[in-house]
């Protein structure tokens, strides 16, 4: 068995269109409590457009045997040659078959895998299981199959077992057979075609919520003995998603049920199984009296993000992988749409900023890609699950549905999904749908945002022209930092949305232009603009560069904007000072400004880049301008704290427990301020012995903040609270604890832990945190070099990268060349973008550290001045 993150190169190659599977029968016989293997058969029907003497299909890390062909009633052996620099099998036949129907028989074996793909083991406590995670390429690694997105076929599962055992997959049960010695035949109903990628098992002691049913869907939620008291908000969150998903489609449901299974160990977030859909225990299972708002919306959101593929992906998938984004940027995008919808208060699109930030971030380094990327191989099948695919990808499904209406781009959605259903589709299918609804030419418009890497920024000015205003405007690719800019001459049609502040305070009016050249020139009419916001709604992927007059005026109306708008602005302003388009006192001035805002989302969007800017310049400069920097925060958002107190008032709201989250996390981890960092042992304490004694949105932070003073017995009760934990949640909460402390025989111990102890599915994590962790993060860099072989072998393909992504904390020229070094001499397949990434973030950040330290400290002392 190998790990594809460690040494095996796959080289590209795709299967002939002209042998299809229609239908296959996988029967599987395993129990993972008395053994870590299986074997089965896999009956597969074939439709032939031409004669063949050899038959290809996809296994890897499987022994395979006993191959036949029956045809028009004649049975023929077939000789089996393994290709694994394909990852595929030929069966040659002693004959030429001709053009029709064929059945293709083959025995196989294999291993419950150990790193979360294929069909994989999994523990929880003394309990034994396996589940599947097949996306993007690993249904090979579980039955040989055509392990390719256009192979459609109906599968028909069984599964001998033991009886003690539940048994999931995509369709309902068919019948049940009881076995001699304790053991059972469970068959399922055929399902309606799916790709090999969406097929699902799950075998173990499982136990089911109580079902609700939406028309003739059952739901239910799948969990692992003693968690059904956690269940309830998952349902309400699939019930009340699915409904608007019906009704936005204009479809039913197109699957016989509906099962959400919470798997102790899992490498994705979720995975849209057909009919089984598999998650994550902290992305479905919750508390409703400890949750904290920011989970509930993350499991709201991740659950109907999986639901929407059951249209967008599973009943209409994409042709290959190179079009992934047709998959995940709608269903990205149709999971704000809907939750925001069914709860409106949650304020979705403010969580949305977020995302799409770090997506522009990602988008604007040299080594990004386009959301269209070609594919070639199974690893950069799996390397383009990222920020482009999904959050860049839904932004701008998210700018044409703005520029085309919500009534016409749901009209295009509904016509795409009819016209493809149970099929395959390429991007031009999209386009011509929206198109026809729309009346509008949307290819032209939209091809560049989905072809060209990177994204456009819009420079304005205002001006008074002839008595009338004008907006001038001019666009160029956004880079990450000043030695590229110019470079690239790519441009964007841009489908403009301006908010204009009209003369009366609070009167505002929409503007709406696509601006096609490199400059393009608005008419505002006869009355000069209170202001000018270059981006209403935050609706387009790009970055606004708002002169600095017109940044005045939006500093004084921002009363007049949304909180949508307003968060947007903190966003430009800190990438533009990061990429040395302004100055970093530019973005300190508009922190200023904004910091007494009450919004939590504004105030998280400001923690995120005043931390950046404490690691970066506050930690390399004078001790003066640090004590000036912690006094500056402690001024700017310490009145949150003073007003809000520690505990909520009666009848206080959610996003006011979050507000006061926030405050303390800013105040004491970037401030250090002392009216947070003396007290929150003592409250952690308390958490520790009743877990009722915090709201629970403080205890992420409190955590956090009490183990970076805490003492090696803080560390034991932090273990013994992440052993016993009740919920997911707080399980989590716990182990990421252990990576915050100070102390280095404590973080050595988090270290080791991983090699084993850790679950595969929050090892990466684990380290991720410990490199963030100043007090961590060169024994952890260290650790990782030289235990690279074990942990590799526990790294899921798709998890690896989240450590090189966290490795510019390092920070030095010498760390950088540490990490080339490394990684050339221990390449990793899924994670080649990513290193380069790395390498270039390192540059960036020694580049900005250099040019902003200076304005940061004098800034700073003018202002104590």
């Amino acid at each position: 068995m190998h790990a594809r993150g460690a040494t095996k190169t796959v080289r590209p190659h795709r299967l002939t269109t002209d042998v299809r599977p229609t239908d296959v029968s996988v029967h599987v016989e395993v129990d993972p409590q008395k053994r870590d293997t299986y074997e089965g058969e896999v009956t597969i029907e074939l439709a032939l457009d031409t004669a063949q003497t050899t038959l290809e299909l996809h296994a890897d890390d499987l022994t395979v045997s006993g191959a036949r062909v029956t045809v028009d009633g004649r049975t023929l052996p077939g000789k089996i040659s393994e290709h694994p620099e394909f990852e595929t099998l030929r069966i040659r036949l002693p004959e030429r078959i001709p053009a029709g129907r064929a059945t293709l028989v083959l025995e196989f074996a294999g291993a419950l895998r150990q790193d979360l793909r294929g069909f994989y083991a999994s523990t929880a406590g003394k309990r034994k299981y396996g589940f599947t995670q097949l996306e993007a390429t690993d249904a090979r690694r579980f039955f040989p199959c055509f392990d390719e997105p256009t192979l459609k076929a109906r599968f028909t599962m069984s599964v001998t077992t033991s009886q003690k055992n539940t048994v999931l997959s995509n369709a309902p049960v068919a019948r049940t057979k009881k076995l001699s010695r304790g053991r059972k035949l469970v068959t399922f109903r055929p399902t309606p075609p799916l790709s090999t990628y969406l097929v699902a098992l799950a075998v173990g002691e499982l136990e089911a919520s109580k079902a609700v049913k939406l028309g003739d869907t059952p739901i239910r939620i799948w969990h692992v003995p003693g968690k059904r008291a956690l269940t309830g908000f998952a349902l309400e969150c699939a019930k009340e998603t699915l409904q608007r998903l019906e009704a936005y489609f204009d479809l039913p449901y197109p699957y016989e049920k509906l099962d959400l299974v919470a798997v102790p160990d899992f490498e994705a977030g979720a995975m849209e199984n057909a009919g089984a859909v598999f998650f994550r225990e902290t992305l479905l299972l919750v508390d409703k009296k400890t949750v904290t708002l920011a989970e509930k919306k993350r499991v709201a959101e991740v659950v109907c993000h999986e639901l929407a593929h059951m249209w967008y992906g599973d009943l209409v998938t994409m042709a290959w992988w190179d079009d992934l984004w047709l998959n995940e940027a709608f269903a990205t995008w149709m999971a704000f749409a809907i939750v925001d919808d069914w709860k409106p208060e949650w304020k979705m699109w403010l969580d949305f900023q977020h995302y799409r930030g770090a997506a522009l971030s990602l988008d604007a380094l040299d080594n990004t890609h386009p959301i269209y990327v070609e594919v070639k191989t199974p690893d950069e099948a799996t390397e383009n699950f990222d920020l482009i695919t999904y959050e860049k990808g839904a932004s701008v499904v998210r700018m044409v549905e703005n520029w085309l209406g919500a009534t016409a781009f749901r009209r295009g959605v509904r016509r795409y999904v009819r016209d493809h259903a149970e099929g395959n589709t390429v991007a031009a299918d999209l386009w011509n749908a929206l198109s026809k609804a729309s009346k509008q030419e949307v290819e032209p418009v939209v091809r560049a945002w989905i072809e060209q890497p990177g994204f456009p920024v819009l420079s304005l000015r205002h001006a008074r022209e002839r008595g009338k205003s004008v907006l001038h405007a001019s666009q160029e690719r956004f880079v990450a930092g000043p030695s590229g800019r110019g470079r690239d001459r790519s441009r964007w049609p841009i489908p403009w949305v301006g908010r204009i502040g009209g003369a009366r305070k609070g009167k505002t009016k929409l503007e709406r232009q696509v601006l096609t050249g490199a400059r393009s020139r608005i008419a505002l009419g006869k009355n000069a603009p209170r202001f000018v916001h270059g981006n209403a709604e935050a609706s387009g992927f790009y970055r606004t560069d708002h002169d600095a007059a017109m940044l005045r005026d939006l500093a004084a109306g921002l009363d007049s904007l949304s909180d949508v708008e307003r968060l947007c602005l903190v966003s430009d302003q800190w990438a533009l000072a990061r990429a040395g388009r302004a100055p970093i006192e530019t973005f300190l001035e508009l922190s200023s400004v904004l910091g007494g805002q009450t919004e939590p989302d504004l105030l998280v969007a400001l923690r995120g880049a005043l931390s950046f800017a404490g690691s970066q310049l506050a930690a390399n400069a004078s001790e003066q301008t640090q004590n000036a920097w912690r006094s500056y925060l402690i001024d700017l958002f310490g009145e949150h704290l003073l007003e809000l107190g520690w505990r909520p008032s009666r009848g206080e709201d959610e996003r006011t427990h979050v507000r006061r989250a926030v405050a303390i996390s800013l105040l004491g981890d970037v401030a250090r301020w002392e009216a947070v960092t003396e007290v929150v042992g003592e409250k952690c304490d308390a958490y520790l012995d009743d877990r009722s004694s915090l709201e629970p949105n403080l205890a992420d932070p409190v955590v956090a903040l009490a183990a970076r003073q805490g003492d090696a017995d803080l560390y034991d009760r932090f273990e013994k609270a992440h052993r016993g934990a009740t919920t997911p949640q707080e399980r989590r909460r716990f182990l990421l604890g252990l990576a915050d402390f100070q102390d280095r025989k404590l973080l050595d111990r988090t270290r080791k832990a991983c090699l084993a102890d850790v679950a595969v599915q929050d090892m990466p994590f684990l380290l991720t945190r410990m490199l963030g962790n100043p007090a961590a993060r060169e024994d952890t860099w260290t650790f990782v070099q030289k235990r690279w072989g074990k942990l590799s072998r526990r790294f899921p393909p798709a998890l690896v990268t989240r450590v090189i992504e966290a490795l510019p904390e390092l920070q030095t020229v010498k760390h950088r060349r540490e990490v080339s070094v490394f990684f050339r001499k221990n390449p990793v397949p899924t994670g080649k973008r990513t290193l380069q990434q790395t390498l270039e973030r390192f540059d960036l950040n020694t580049e900005f550290r250099k040019r902003a330290l200076p304005g940061f400290s004098r800034w700073l002392a003018n202002r104590d001045g």
